[in-house]
């Protein structure tokens, strides 16, 4: 069976015994390919005397902000579902959920097909 590409890929994470769903744009999205690359070029930075600093979660985080289109399966703590309509929707996502979600870009991005079953 063939793979179908998408004009979204949908990332999920289990939180508890709930799947939380996070849509982005299609790999074949311009700005999504270069967000991509920017989170990969990003998670370091070269200081003075050569010192590397880990600049990962701020790319991650960043990455998320910019780039996720929707949540789905997340209710506000007024019990309604989270959508691109209720105000800061993004603020309202947990950083390490944020962190999961780009964990996910960051694999596939250093992964061969053949690892990530393509």
């Amino acid at each position: 069976m063939a793979v179908r590409l998408s004009d979204e890929v949908k990332v999920g994470i289990l939180i508890g015994d709930e799947e939380v769903r996070a849509v982005f744009p299609g790999y074949a999205n311009p700005e999504m390919a270069a967000a991509i690359k920017k989170l990969a070029l990003g998670r370091n930075t070269v200081g003075r005397g050569g010192q590397v600093k880990d600049k990962s979660y701020e790319a991650r985080v960043g990455f998320f902000n910019s780039t996720c289109i929707r949540v789905e399966n997340v209710e506000g703590d007024d019990g309604q579902p989270l959508t691109p309509d209720t105000a800061d929707w993004r603020q309202k996502i947990p950083a390490n959920w944020k962190l999961s979600f780009a964990l996910f870009f960051e694999e596939k991005a250093t992964l061969s097909d053949e690892e990530v079953g393509n």
